[in-house]
């Protein structure tokens, strides 16, 4: 990534950090897509259950075959339906945030599991990047209008049932203190 590039980045997490750690949020930041992988990794407990949610970024080979050294609800095999109810009971959540506002309001989009894992799971780990902050809610269901046939090509390749616009919208991580931890990346990650 081009210096100056990096540095305008920097700058604009600092600032939306600032924000998060306001909220109650736990901050993790990190550059690259491969890094979060890393930090998320050394966030789980290898006695509590841990879910994932749809992401295109954390839904790779690797990263998936070292979620399975831990009590994984791994829904990439068969009874993918059966698993993905069950994992609403995990005790971590993966998922990655879509948007995240200026004011620190993370939207998810996904299946079922993905929003619901907001209400269920007893901690919850979130990636999120630098590309994905928006103005505000509006502006963000703005863009999730715009992308509806990615949010449902992606639902089709994950073999969701639904159409993948059920969307979730964590407010603050004041309400469950320690709860959320946010993984930021510099790097673009998503849409």
């Amino acid at each position: 990534m081009e210096e100056n590039l990096r540095w305008y980045k920097e700058k604009k997490l600092d600032r939306l950090c600032e924000v998060l750690l306001d909220k109650g949020y736990l901050i993790h930041r990190v550059f690259s897509v491969k890094d979060a992988q890393e930090k998320i990794l050394s966030l789980l407990n290898r006695e509590q259950t841990v879910a994932l949610g749809d992401s295109w970024e954390l839904m790779n080979d690797e990263f998936i075959s070292k979620l399975k050294e831990f009590k994984f609800y791994n829904r990439f095999g068969e009874d993918s339906e059966k698993v993905k109810r069950e994992s609403l009971l995990a005790e971590m959540a993966i998922i990655e945030g879509e948007l995240i506002t200026e004011d620190g309001q993370i939207l998810v989009v996904g299946d079922y599991n993905t929003s619901s894992a907001l209400f269920g799971a007893e901690n919850i780990i979130v990636l999120i990047s630098e590309n994905k902050i928006v103005k505000d809610l509006n502006s963000g269901f703005e863009k999730i209008s715009e992308h509806e046939k990615y949010y449902r090509m992606r639902a089709e390749k994950l073999q969701n049932k639904n159409d993948g616009l059920s969307i979730g919208i964590i407010e603050n991580g004041r309400k469950f203190s320690k709860r959320i931890s946010l993984v930021i990346t510099t790097e673009d990650t998503g849409l």
